[in-house]
């Protein structure tokens, strides 16, 4: 039986394409910080663009309806880098239990994506690996009136 070496394939080995995307994607990478405060001004982009969702915005093509949809889809991708990463500091924990308490009460968020869900495993995973206990609130934190 021959012994095919995969990496050695030079059909196997990424085109220029592909490289450049991985070399694009590397030199995105970003901190915790840098990604929460993304998913927080594209969730606050969306919620602008739901004011006026009839307004059609000639340069791109597109009525705020739809771009808020897609600042949603923008907020939710750096929802999920966020997520992604493990880590053993409870200061980016925290940043993703907020992710989690501001995405989880959005009108359909669990119907139009999965991300919320994927959200709260890794946040539950890391708050584990932390020995922290999260404890779901009956209520809402903050005054109430």
């Amino acid at each position: 039986m021959p012994e095919n070496d995969f990496a050695a394939d030079n059909a196997a080995f990424p085109n220029d394409a592909e490289m450049r995307l991985y070399a694009r994607a590397f030199e995105a990478s970003m901190t915790a910080d840098e990604l929460f405060l993304r998913w927080e001004s594209y969730l606050a982009h969306a919620m602008l663009l739901d004011q006026s969702p009839d307004c059609f915005h000639a340069d791109y093509g597109l009525n705020g309806r739809q771009l808020a949809e897609g600042a949603r889809i923008a907020a939710r991708r750096m929802a999920l880098l966020l997520a992604e990463a493990p880590t053993q500091l409870r200061a980016v924990l925290a940043l993703k239990v907020h992710t989690f308490e501001a995405m989880a009460p959005l009108d359909g968020e669990g119907n139009r994506s999965n991300a919320i869900f994927m959200v709260e495993a890794a946040m539950k995973a890391d708050a584990e690996r932390l020995d922290i206990v999260l404890l779901p609130l009956d209520r809402p934190i903050g005054p109430t009136q």
